[in-house]
């Protein structure tokens, strides 16, 4: 493993800008530990590519000739990787001072975690709601039709965000988003981190499932604290290619998991 402790992946399509911001903040987090950083480029046309290759040459930069989706982007970059720990980021990212540290010595110390996400805020510093609870049928709908921006505080947003929850406290919840978390290699002795059946939504739902049904623990975690500059493709028009994918994913997640009692493990976990 030539001595590299964790291993960075940023996962980047079309978003030079963001990506170098991502890099940047990464090198100026303070890592105590001996790191690498990937780049897995999903074909980009904007200059990515050369942008990394010019201002970060210490980067390892995976190309791939089309746009291959997430999950396969994210499974090459930990057959890849060199360290025990992975820390996924999207490039809309930006890392905070010492937010890396935090994670892996939360990691070290609970054996029992596969993956662990930190507290994410939005670009004006406001709590980002990135850990949910699981997906049901009235959850979808509230979420991804009408009815959500007609009911936006209704009980059921609510939960399923866990709006009512402070996000001071370390727990174990159902899932993360994806656009931040740290995984212990060892907990995906298949070298397969994602299910590559999801082009793009949902990959981070099932990723957390599996992972829980496997034994290991999920936990969101906010004394690392990170930015997260995230726009909803797929809540800017009222029917876009992301709400498409988002619509295929959720199909084929349902499919993937019907037979799973997904509504009752999400509501044992939001009793507490």
């Amino acid at each position: 493993m030539d001595g590299i402790e964790l291993s960075v992946a940023i996962i980047n399509f079309q978003t030079k800008t963001l990506l170098e911001r991502c890099i940047n903040s990464v090198f100026a987090s303070g890592i105590r530990s001996p790191f690498e950083i990937l780049v897995v480029d999903n074909n980009s046309k904007d200059g990515s590519v050369e942008m990394v290759l010019e201002r970060f040459p210490q980067v390892r930069l995976v190309k791939n000739n089309e746009n291959v989706g997430l999950a396969r982007a994210v499974n090459r970059a930990f057959m890849q990787c060199k360290g025990n720990r992975l820390l996924l980021l999207n490039p809309d990212i930006e890392v905070s001072i010492g937010a890396v540290n935090s994670l892996l010595d939360y990691l070290q110390s609970h054996p029992d975690v596969a993956l662990v996400s930190p507290k994410l805020l939005n670009s004006d510093g406001t709590l980002q709601y990135s850990c949910r609870t699981y997906y049901s049928l009235p959850i979808a709908l509230m979420r991804r039709t009408i009815l959500g921006k007609l009911f936006p505080n209704h009980r059921i947003i609510r939960d399923h965000l866990m709006m009512d929850w402070d996000h001071v406290d370390t727990r174990e919840v159902d899932w993360v988003l994806g656009g931040a978390m740290m995984l212990r290699r060892e907990a995906f002795p298949d070298q397969q981190v994602m299910d590559e059946r999801f082009f793009l939504y949902f990959e981070d739902v099932d990723l957390c499932l599996r992972l829980n049904k496997a034994g290991w623990k999920v936990m969101y975690y906010p004394g690392a604290v990170m930015v997260h500059h995230h726009q909803r493709a797929s809540a800017s028009a009222i029917w876009n290619r992301a709400k498409l994918e988002h619509l295929k994913s959720w199909i084929k997640f349902s499919w993937k998991h019907r037979h799973e009692p997904i509504l009752r493990l999400s509501r044992n976990k939001m009793d507490d």
